[in-house]
Formats: C-alpha cells, sequence, structure tokens
C-alpha cells in the first residue's frame, strides 16, 4: 500500500506536465537542436558537396583525387561525430564516438577503397546529406512554432496602440491587427497565444525527440 502511494504521489498529473513544459531546461535544449538544424546541415552540405565534387573530378584527371577523398571520409567521420555530441550534449543521448583512424592499412587507395566500403561511413554520408533539408525543416518548424503565438497574443495590442509589428513584414503579412479590432473580445487573443505558445512547446519537444531517435538510429553503435 505504501509503495502504491509513493507512486501515486511522484506521479505528475496531466495538467501540471502540460503547463510546466515551459520550466523545464529540456526544452529550451530541445529547442537550441532544432534551430542548430539550419546552420549544421548547411555547414555539411557545402563543404561534402565541395570537396566530393572536387575529389571525384581530380580522380578522373589525375591520382589528386584520391587522397582528397581519403580525406573526405575523414571529414565526414568528424562531422558526424559533431552530431553525436550534439546530439548527447542537447538532448540527452549516449552516442558514442566513432573512431577516425580506419582498421584496414596500406596505402591511400586500399584505405579509400576500405572507406568506401565501409557501411558506418556511408550512413554517415547519408545522415550529413540529409541533415541539410532537415535542418531547414526543424528550423522553420521551430522558428513558427515561437512566433505564432506571440504575433496572436500581440495582435490586441498592436491593434490599439499601433502599426509597428515587432515580427516585421512576416507579422504585418499575417494581419492578425485586422482580426484584433477593437472590440473588447479581441483581449481573448491575449490567453490563447499563451494556451498555444504551452502547445508549441510540447511540438518542440516531440519533434526534437523524433530526430534524437532518427539521429541514434543512423549513427549509434548499432547502425
Amino acid at each position: 500500500m505504501n509503495t502504491i502511494t509513493l507512486h501515486a504521489t511522484n506521479r505528475t498529473s496531466p495538467v501540471r506536465h502540460f503547463f510546466s513544459v515551459v520550466a523545464r531546461p529540456e526544452s529550451y535544449r530541445n529547442l537550441g537542436y532544432l534551430l542548430l538544424g539550419l546552420p549544421l546541415g548547411t555547414i555539411w552540405f557545402s563543404v561534402l558537396i565541395s570537396a566530393l565534387s572536387v575529389g571525384l573530378s581530380m580522380l578522373v584527371v589525375a591520382l589528386l583525387g584520391v587522397p582528397l577523398l581519403l580525406g573526405t571520409w575523414y571529414v565526414i567521420r568528424a562531422f558526424a561525430n559533431v552530431e553525436r555530441g550534439t546530439a548527447n550534449a542537447l538532448l540527452g543521448h549516449r552516442i558514442a564516438a566513432a573512431p577516425m583512424a580506419s582498421p584496414n592499412r596500406g596505402n591511400m587507395w586500399v584505405r579509400l577503397r576500405s572507406m568506401s566500403g565501409d557501411r558506418d561511413r556511408r550512413r554517415e554520408l547519408a545522415y550529413l546529406m540529409l541533415r541539410f533539408p532537415v535542418g531547414i525543416a526543424t528550423f522553420t518548424i521551430a522558428l513558427t512554432a515561437l512566433a505564432t503565438p506571440l504575433m496572436v497574443a500581440y495582435a490586441p495590442f498592436t491593434a490599439r496602440y499601433g502599426n509597428d509589428h515587432p515580427f516585421g513584414e512576416w507579422g504585418q503579412s499575417a494581419r492578425l491587427e485586422d482580426i484584433a479590432t477593437s472590440s473588447p473580445w479581441s483581449w481573448f487573443l491575449v490567453p490563447l497565444g499563451v494556451a498555444m505558445l504551452f502547445v508549441s512547446f510540447h511540438l518542440i519537444n516531440a519533434l526534437a525527440r523524433a530526430c534524437g531517435r532518427w539521429t541514434e538510429a543512423w549513427l549509434g553503435d548499432g547502425s
């Protein structure tokens, strides 16, 4: 009976769980992870596309492409380890960093063939290339999820006290001030926007957890 009572006491109520989302540090770590998707994905995509295109073109013309492509595989592993560390630090995962060196010894051509045939390194390359469109999506969703509730809550103030919108042209294009007229009912947009903000944080947390599962599936030990 005491054990059952203890579990019932420690269990967080659904209402408290819903509203406490804005006070949990993990919510802001998840938000940071989603926003980092755009700069990280852009860097990975730009560097790898340039390195692979130059390396493959040099491989056809001269043997200089061999060391370039070999170095690209090391860069891919380094970038993937940065992604592992980011998921560990912000999402609470425990993904071990992969070793930089290839287990096969020999000249550069032998090591290049070994790394090119390594399934884990190819998965890392695919993950880093997909990180660009996924990063754009997560950044856009996270930013929209935060901005929309704030725009809704601020709309009555904009309609009454001025047209300068804190969100710039994006906020003006939404024309929320047209909805928030001089009617006193428009003030209900303020609590509505606040309620939407709680929902947005739950959406952000769910999206970050999904991204973490994807990262662990592709870059974890069991990949």
